[in-house]
Order: structure tokens, then C-alpha cells, then sequence
């Protein structure tokens, strides 16, 4: 038992209270002498490198059982998926809200965008203290839910339009952060070969999904109960969540873990000279280079690089077709079909039963087709684009056929099959091209999801507010042409990237590997550390760099 709250925020406060005598560690407990094989010394500072205990270390997260990782790797679906609602749920309420504050239902929409932008920005600002190897991903995790859950409490009880909506902006700013680094708490547990990229695929599900489980979550309790009731399951979801990722959710940072553990050395040998990794790099961490990284790098690489630039704008402009149909729904199911408030909601289902069926299909293509071309050394990173050719296609067909099957006439289960086939290809692009960012970009990995975040709910935001207004003017039919029009345009991208991206990565000085990391500590001139450099401790720390590569590559 102790073992399972072991890491966990939980278990840090108990190992904190009692002073160290609850929920030990493997250091903790063991002699130190035990392990000292699997250190290496700098001669010239007398520093001592820290790592894992041989290959079978349990504290490594690779090392974790099958179930225990499935289990964490749920966890970040879970705290992902019932934030992204967050953006979506309040949308059944919004004719309710613009009577109740006396403004237009556009006036109101803007809350649904102000989210959108708010977990847009948020990342750039908040993420990349994740990759401090004191602060980790576990702390971020708990404080960010956590003041995101609380926040929905003012968000419930406003009584005035504008501090509903600075409320909404950063209640999106503070979920922004948890949203983004989920994937790299899946990269610091499973391996390439070792099922991470279905493990993403099923993250990824909770991100795609979210959005179209809100409105479900919401609709019969607005239709019942009012408008406040848009916000109040929120709180009840992302508080429950929070409870359960506070008593089991582990840390996941190698790099953390490992500087933790240098920590427990130095109180328990009275030395001040054992240093983890992570801890070496942080000394070299700067503000400015935080600056650099947030604020600079990622508007740089948008319009620098065509790869980057042309896979924002194809995303972002899907994302925000997404956030149209918030509105295309209602003038179709209620506006034609008749369809109650609560009903309404219930149609959204459709679309995530579509991303679960791509899902599925995704990690048969995973297992049958990219493992055995990426073992077999025969892998392109243009092969992620194949995917996405499939995805490419059924985007503007299934808005197409959205579109013109909202007639009356026309049975209601047409539009909603369309609706699934729509959400279904979403996943299955943003699978595809996220994938083949992470190929291309891996020195520059967080600048450049950062940038397409950015995109993306600039977009997001903006189209809810236009979407009604175009509806109306040109009809559910004449729109939705509109907008799978512009989207068939897109369709190139996807081949260009395919034909000609080996020749735009070989003209980019920013795409490719990812050099290897200094080692600090280590003198390999020195002939007394010849034998560490070639033991356990650097044989460990070559295939964790590869491993961590492999994964941001995936």
C-alpha cells in the first residue's frame, strides 16, 4: 500500500509531517554503500553523479508494471478530458445567460472563446517550469486542477457579464498548462517499443474528446435547474478528479525523481557533493533563456519555418471549424428537428463515439504498420502523414454532408453521423501532424506546440463568435460549404509534407536530433572514471537521452 501512494502528493505531505518516517524511499531505506557502483565522480569538483540503480531500478517510471503505467496513463486522460470540457460545457447555456445579463448571445459566446484563448496563452507562461528538476510535473499538476477547480465557485455565483468572463479567461489560463504537459508525463513512462505510442493516442482522446463531452455533461441540468448549472458540474468533475490525483497520481520526471534522490544522499551521508542530472542542469537555467523560450522561440519558428507555419494554419482552422458546430448544432437538432435542450446534449456523443472508433483503428496502424517500419529501421517521419491522408479526405466530406443534410426532410441521424465521421478525422489529423511536428522539431519541441497552441485557440476562440451570424446569413448549407470548401484547400499540405518534407528539413538548420547532453560531472580523460564511464550509471543515461528522443519523436 505504501508503495502505491509512494511519490504521490499524498505520500510527499504524510513523508513531510512525520519527518521522514512514513512512505520511505528505496533510498531511504537501503545502504548507500549498496549502490555506490552505479555513481560516477568529476575529479576536478569531486561532484558525484547520481542515477538509477541498474536497469531494474522500480523507482524508474519505465520500470513500472503494465498496469500501474495503463493506470497513470489513464489519470492524465482523465484531469485532460473533464478540462477541455470546460471550454465546451457551458455552450447549452448561453441563450440563457444573454437573457439573464440583458446582452446578445454573441456578448455571451465570448466566454466560450475567452477559455479557448485562456488555455491558448496559459501553456507559454506556466509549462516549461515542468522541465525544472526541482519543481516536476506532480506539483504543477495538483496546484493548477486545483486552483482550476476552485475557481468554478466565483465562476457559478457572478452576477455581472464581465466578471463572469475575466473568470472564464482565467479559469482557461490556469487549465492551460495541465492540459499540455500530459503528453510528457506518457513519454516519461513508456518507450517506443513498449506500447507509447497507443498510450499517447488514448491521451490524446481525452484532449479531442473533451470539448464534445461537455454539452453533454451540462444540457438537461441548464434545462432543468438554469444557466448557473453549466458550471457547477465542473466543479464537481475537475474536484473529484483532483482528489483522486492527489492520493495516487506519482511523479513522472525522471529527472525529478532523481534529484530527489540526490537530496535523500546528501541528508543521509551529510555530503553535499552527490548532484542528480536534472540538478546540473538547472544550473545552468537562466530567466532570460525562460524569456527565450516562452515568448520569443515560438513566434520565431512560426514564421521562419514553412513545416510549422502551414501545420498551424491547417489545425487551427480545423480547431475552430470544431468550436463551429457548438453553434451549427442547435439550429439543427432544435432550430429543424425539434430536439429538446437535454436531447441536444445527448447528440454530442455521437462525435466522441466517432474519435473512440478512429482510436481504436489508430492503434491497430500503430502496432501493424509504424512499430514494425521503425524497428526495422525503414522509417520516414513523412510516413505520419499517411494518416493524415485519411483524415484530410473525411474532414471536408463529413462537413459537407453536415451541411446538407440539416434539412428537415432528411432524418436527424444523418447530420449526427456526419458529426461523428467530422470528429473522427479531427483526431485523426491532429494525431498525424502533432506526431510529425515531434520528428521535425525535437530540439525545439515545447516552442513549437506552443506556437500551434497559440494558433489553435486564437482560432478556436474566434469562430464562435462569426459561426451563428454566418449560419444565418447563409444557411446551415451554404456555410458548411464554406467551410469544407476551405478545408478541401487544405488538403495539399498533407502532400507536400509527404512528397517534399525530407528536402524542408534539410534546408531547416532547426529540425533533426537533438545533440546529445553534456555530461557535466564526468571527465573522460580522467583513466580513474574509465570503467564508470563504461558502467551501468552512463550505459543508463545514454538510453534514457535515446529513449526520451524516441518518445518526443513518436
Amino acid at each position: 500500500m505504501s508503495e502505491f501512494f509512494h511519490d504521490t502528493a499524498f505520500g510527499d505531505l504524510v513523508h513531510f509531517v512525520s519527518r521522514g518516517r512514513c512512505f520511505r524511499s528505496h533510498t531511504e531505506k537501503a545502504d548507500i554503500s549498496d549502490f555506490k557502483h552505479y555513481f560516477t565522480t568529476d575529479e576536478n569538483t569531486g561532484e558525484i553523479l547520481v542515477g538509477w540503480y541498474g536497469d531494474d531500478d522500480p523507482e524508474n517510471p519505465y520500470n513500472w508494471s503494465f498496469a500501474y503505467k495503463l493506470y497513470v496513463t489513464w489519470l492524465m486522460f482523465l484531469m485532460t478530458m473533464t478540462v477541455y470540457m470546460g471550454s465546451s460545457i457551458v455552450s447549452p447555456a448561453i441563450p440563457q445567460m444573454a437573457e439573464y445579463f440583458h446582452v446578445s448571445e454573441v456578448v455571451t459566446a465570448l466566454s466560450l472563446s475567452l477559455f479557448v484563448c485562456g488555455y491558448g496563452v496559459g501553456p507559454c507562461l506556466l509549462s516549461p517550469i515542468t522541465e525544472i528538476s526541482w519543481v516536476g510535473r506532480n506539483g504543477p499538476y495538483i496546484f493548477g486542477l486545483g486552483l482550476f477547480s476552485v475557481l468554478q465557485i466565483p465562476n457559478a455565483l457572478v452576477d455581472n457579464i464581465a466578471g463572469y468572463m475575466i473568470l472564464r479567461f482565467i479559469s482557461g489560463f490556469l487549465g492551460g498548462p495541465v492540459l499540455t504537459t500530459g503528453g510528457a508525463s506518457i513519454g516519461d513512462m513508456w518507450r517506443i517499443e513498449g506500447g507509447f505510442m497507443n498510450a499517447l493516442a488514448f491521451w490524446d482522446l481525452g484532449a479531442c474528446g473533451g470539448p464534445t463531452l461537455g454539452p453533454i455533461v451540462s444540457s438537461y441540468a441548464v434545462q432543468e435547474l438554469g444557466w448557473r448549472w453549466s458550471i457547477w458540474p465542473l466543479l464537481c468533475m475537475n474536484g473529484i478528479t483532483w482528489l483522486v490525483l492527489f492520493f495516487t497520481l506519482p511523479e513522472t520526471s525522471g529527472e525529478t525523481i532523481l534529484t530527489r534522490r540526490a537530496r535523500q544522499i546528501r541528508k543521509k551521508t551529510g555530503s553535499d557533493k552527490y548532484r542528480s542530472r536534472g540538478e546540473l542542469k538547472d544550473r545552468r537555467f537562466r530567466v532570460s533563456d525562460l524569456v527565450v523560450e516562452t515568448l520569443y522561440r515560438p513566434f520565431e519558428l512560426t514564421f521562419t519555418e514553412p513545416v510549422l507555419l502551414c501545420t498551424n494554419i491547417y489545425l487551427a482552422y480545423i480547431y475552430g471549424i470544431m468550436y463551429c458546430f457548438f453553434e451549427a448544432f442547435p439550429l439543427t437538432f432544435q432550430g429543424k428537428h425539434g430536439f429538446s435542450l437535454g436531447a441536444l446534449g445527448i447528440a454530442y456523443v455521437g462525435g466522441y463515439i466517432g474519435c473512440v472508433i478512429v482510436f481504436l483503428g489508430y492503434c491497430v496502424y500503430n502496432q501493424k504498420v509504424v512499430l514494425p517500419r521503425f524497428k526495422a529501421g525503414k522509417w520516414r517521419p513523412e510516413y505520419r502523414m499517411e494518416p493524415g491522408f485519411v483524415g484530410g479526405l473525411l474532414f471536408p466530406t463529413s462537413v459537407f454532408w453536415f451541411g446538407w443534410t440539416t434539412f428537415t426532410s432528411v432524418h436527424w441521424i444523418s447530420p449526427l453521423l456526419a458529426y461523428a465521421v467530422f470528429m473522427g478525422s479531427t483526431y485523426l489529423i491532429f494525431q498525424a501532424f502533432y506526431a510529425y511536428l515531434g520528428e521535425n522539431f525535437p530540439r525545439y519541441l515545447a516552442s513549437a506546440y506552443t506556437s500551434n497552441g497559440l494558433f489553435r485557440s486564437g482560432f478556436g476562440g474566434a469562430f464562435p463568435l462569426f459561426s451563428t451570424a454566418m449560419f444565418n446569413r447563409l444557411t446551415l448549407q451554404g456555410g458548411c460549404s464554406l467551410l469544407g470548401g476551405l478545408a478541401a484547400l487544405m488538403i495539399p499540405i498533407t502532400v507536400a509534407f509527404y512528397i517534399y518534407g525530407d528536402k524542408l528539413r534539410a534546408m531547416s538548420k532547426r529540425t533533426g536530433e537533438e545533440p546529445p547532453e553534456v555530461k557535466a560531472v564526468i571527465d573522460p580523460n580522467d583513466p580513474t572514471t574509465k570503467e564508470e564511464l563504461d558502467g551501468p550509471c552512463t550505459d543508463w543515461g545514454q538510453s534514457h537521452v535515446e529513449d526520451e528522443e524516441k518518445g518526443r519523436q513518436a
